[in-house]
């Protein structure tokens, strides 16, 4: 049976070109200012409301897509004509010319479908005019999509990193970060989904699946305790930050603009209530489950197996118990 060994070290990886390192950290930073438009734009839609193609969180969102776009398109260029060794990352030749390392490829596709979709949605927004619920518009199911595209791409990019500690620490970042970002694209495809098939709950088996996988990943990636909890952690300052950030800036761009505050907005913050804030606990206790498998030498398959369980079991509490008490909470006047 494979063993976890007393002092496990990451698996062998291959050698990445200081493109890569450098597109993945841009990957991330584009992904954490599109992340923080996203929940800025539904903390304005639960309280204010309506908005259009123009609007601050709206610019901030597809500001983060065009750093993203950029830097895959940046690394497929510079992967083409570069000379010396060829990178060890897994790449595809795209029209017989261009050599795109697959997390680049993955997060251009990503972002030339924000690009296309932000386009109908300005289209929409002309025909129209304001949203007032997000969500409910074929353009916004689209850009849900393609976010979650760019948050596999840039999971990617870090997974194929881990020779360094600071690249590990940037892969923990990453799978906090996609955790959390993941809950706002399943939101919106969820509303969708719901509509057509009642009684099924897309957001609690989308979530319950990324919540796994992140979790997973990292531990079969790292083979470290201290990685899951380093993801427990970005998780907890990500969302505590946009928990701070989001309804203070929606009070003063509603202001600015003149636009009024709902009469029933409670200003609580939906970076809190819309997203799984018991995700930190389980990576800890991911990480508390490695260290344990390490000194008792269980198989990586069968702690990574558990830990996956443990994830989407939390997953789905929370948004079947008390995602649903606190939901309550803020939308009765």
């Amino acid at each position: 049976m494979t063993a976890m060994y007393a002092r496990p070290s990451p698996p062998d990886v291959r050698e990445v070109p200081r493109r890569e390192v450098t597109g993945a950290w841009f990957l991330l930073f584009g992904y954490t200012v599109l992340l923080t438009g996203m929940v800025w734009d539904g903390q304005w839609h639960g309280d204010v409301g309506p908005d259009n193609f123009w609007t601050a969180p709206h610019l901030l969102l597809y500001t983060g897509t065009a750093i993203i776009g950029l830097t895959c398109l940046a690394v497929v260029l510079l992967s083409t004509w570069a000379r010396g060794p060829v990178t060890g990352t897994p790449s595809v030749t795209v029209w017989r010319t261009f050599r795109a390392p697959w997390p680049f490829l993955v997060g251009g596709l990503g972002a030339s479908g924000n690009l296309v979709y932000a386009g109908s949605d300005l289209w929409w927004h002309e025909l129209y005019g304001f949203d007032i619920a997000a969500g409910a518009t074929p353009s916004h199911l689209g850009l849900g999509l393609s976010i979650q595209v760019e948050v596999f791409a840039m999971v990617m990019a870090f997974a194929v990193l881990r020779r360094t500690r600071a690249e590990r620490w940037g892969l923990a970042l990453a799978v906090g970060v996609a955790t959390f970002g993941s809950t706002s694209a399943f939101g919106l495809v969820s509303e969708l989904v719901f509509s057509w098939l009642p009684g099924v709950a897309p957001r609690v088996l989308g979530l319950g699946a990324v919540g796994a996988l992140t979790l997973s990943l990292i531990i079969g990636l790292t083979r470290g305790w201290q990685w899951p909890a380093a993801a427990g952690l970005a998780f907890l300052v990500v969302q505590g930050a946009l928990a701070l950030f989001a309804p203070a800036a929606t009070r003063w761009y509603a202001e600015a603009i003149g636009q009024p505050m709902r009469d029933y907005a409670a200003n609580a913050p939906q970076a809190l209530i819309a997203h799984p804030a018991t995700f930190p606990l389980i990576a800890l206790l991911a990480g508390g489950a490695v260290a344990w498998a390490v000194r008792r030498g269980v198989g990586p398959l069968r702690i990574t197996a558990a830990v996956g369980v443990l994830a989407g079991l939390n997953t789905a509490i929370f948004y079947n118990v008390v995602g649903m008490e606190m939901n309550l909470l803020v939308t009765l006047p």
